[in-house]
């Protein structure tokens, strides 16, 4: 049954709260439209162009890498151009794949009929969750925090650029940083905050689906249960993660154009950060991998003890009796299909829904920045064996 004839909306994770609804009143979003590529243009219009008027009047856009320029600064353009930007664009493509998702998973018949009504209603309980005003306001008490970091940390540079100015009268932040502070930077985390709370609102209704009875069967041809499309939902996160990865490929981006920064240091960054996003994307499947080993296990064990009987018959149609405690009285005429190929592809069942190879997409999104920023100074022929390493190509 389809989600809107049980009068269960369908899921929307990006749609719904303050922050959606401001943006309905303002005609950024449309409907069921979230209109990425205005609601781009206008974010990074806001957050990177506006710190770029400021810093061309003040005369601190062009200049020498020493000088740190507005437009040679990687963290200025990693966040408020690309990371905005690419959020922005990442919820379309999020929110379409999550939807079809739960909808597979209502009408995909893996559910036991009595689990739909429960099921529903965990999806009713999502999106309230998503539409938590507490939750949004929590993000944005957090970009606050972290702009008032970003503060702090300009107060402690010991030389002048775009965003301070250092001379015998002390120090001073420009309009341009004090712009990039309190709207830029503000904006930034408070788009990566509520996409994470969103994530955190898909891994919660992912546990409440985990614990309905379904009717998953060990020997899917997908090699998990029937489940595999749940696994391959972190490739809808591309975006997102390149978004995150070139915030974080920003920040070693000064070492490595200075030269202080190894391929065998930066190769142990990029398998931190992969590390990271595993754990990201797979702790929402937690709760199904017991659900698939509880399964596999009595899978396997009810077919031994089925290939126990299948053999036994076979014996006795060879021999004319059973070896050992011979089993007169069973019916001769009743014949045992050979549960091997059952057993077999029991065996691979495999109860980790997040694998490399589905990560594939997401985890080379994860590296391009940090592949991007080592081309720049590293040797090409020592990077390649590093990225064949992580993603064991």
């Amino acid at each position: 049954m389809a989600l809107e004839q049980d009068n269960t909306p369908p899921f929307l994770i990006f749609q719904g709260g303050p922050f959606y609804n401001l943006q309905l009143k303002a005609n950024l979003v449309r409907g069921g439209d979230l209109n990425p590529l205005t609601r781009a243009l206008i974010f990074v219009t806001v957050a990177w162009g506006v710190p770029l008027l400021l810093s061309l009047i003040a005369g601190t856009a062009f200049g020498i890498l020493e000088a740190r320029p507005y437009l040679l600064d990687p963290g200025a353009f990693a966040r408020f151009f690309l990371a905005i930007g690419l959020l922005v664009f990442a919820e379309s493509q999020i929110e379409n794949q999550l939807r079809d998702g739960v909808h597979q998973f209502l009408t995909g018949q893996l559910l036991d009929a009595n689990s739909l009504a429960p099921a529903r209603a965990a999806v009713r309980k999502a999106l309230k969750r998503r539409d938590s005003r507490l939750a949004e306001l929590v993000c944005l008490a957090l970009a606050v925090l972290a702009s008032a970091f970003v503060i702090s940390n300009m107060q402690d540079q010991t030389s002048s650029s775009w965003a301070v100015t250092i001379d015998a009268g002390g120090r001073s932040l420009s309009l341009a940083a004090w712009w990039s502070i309190v709207v830029s930077n503000t904006l930034f985390w408070f788009l990566l905050m509520r996409a994470t709370w969103r994530h955190i609102v898909w891994a919660l209704l992912l546990h409440d689906f985990s614990r309905l009875q379904t009717r998953l069967v060990a020997t899917h041809p997908d090699g998990h249960a029937g489940l595999a499309f749940v696994g391959r939902y972190p490739n809808a996160y591309v975006l997102f993660t390149v978004a995150a990865g070139c915030v974080i490929a920003a920040a070693v981006t000064h070492q490595v154009l200075h030269g202080t920064v190894t391929v065998a240091a930066l190769g142990a960054v990029m398998g931190l950060w992969l590390a990271v996003i595993f754990v990201y994307f797979g702790i929402p499947l937690i709760g199904f991998a017991r659900v698939l080993s509880k399964l596999k296990r009595q899978t396997l064990l009810a077919a031994a003890a089925r290939a126990t009987e299948y053999q036994r018959q076979s014996e006795r149609n060879t021999l004319g009796k059973n070896v050992i405690d011979d089993d007169e009285k069973v019916a001769k005429d009743t014949e045992i299909p050979d549960p091997g190929k059952l057993y077999e592809a029991a065996k691979k069942l495999s109860p980790m829904l997040v694998t490399r190879s589905t990560l594939v997409p997401v985890s080379a999104a994860a590296l391009l920045p940090f592949v991007a920023i080592g081309l720049t100074q590293l040797p090409v022929k020592e990077l390649v064996p590093v990225l064949k390493r992580l993603l064991l190509l």
